[in-house]
């Protein structure tokens, strides 16, 4: 497994299974890969790609906080999954999104179309209704998963 699936699976489970929490942005999500792997050059596409080969489950959801889409785990609170429109193991309602998602091209369009600038401006974060580098809390996240993934 490379080492950037192996960053993204486990900062997900922090974030989102330990953590309790309905997810991350994807600018959040391709951004800590760059940061935290050799793939300097992660895409919205790769990180779909590699969730569709894990069949690594995720749902796609609004994020209230951030007022964002998020990736995340399903918890008790969401709706079943027989609700939502999936590709492969990547769940999500149609409503988020503006155009009709057929297949994992549409879908990484429709996020790009939203979040590549924001990756390529390097502003991974929303906090307080601002689009940054990073948190604080994202910092303290990275360090937890890549000492993880140094123990493993």
């Amino acid at each position: 497994m490379s080492e950037s699936i192996l960053f993204w699976k486990e900062y997900i489970k922090l974030y989102c299974l330990e953590k309790e929490q309905t997810g991350l942005s994807i600018p959040n999500i391709v951004g800590s890969v760059r940061l935290n792997s050799s793939s300097k050059n992660y895409s919205i596409s790769d990180f779909l790609t590699d969730v569709a080969n894990e069949n690594f489950e995720i749902l796609i959801s609004e994020c209230p906080d951030i007022n964002e889409l998020v990736f995340g785990k399903f918890k008790n609170w969401d709706a079943p999954k027989n609700y939502y429109q999936h590709i492969n193991s990547i769940y999500f309602s149609k409503s988020n999104f503006r155009n009709e998602i057929l297949d994992l091209k549409s879908l990484a369009k429709e996020l790009e179309n939203q979040y590549y600038l924001r990756i390529e401006n390097q502003t991974y974060s929303k906090e307080n209704g601002s689009w940054v580098y990073l948190t604080l809390e994202d910092e303290q996240n990275h360090f937890t998963v890549n000492q993880r993934l140094k123990n493993l």
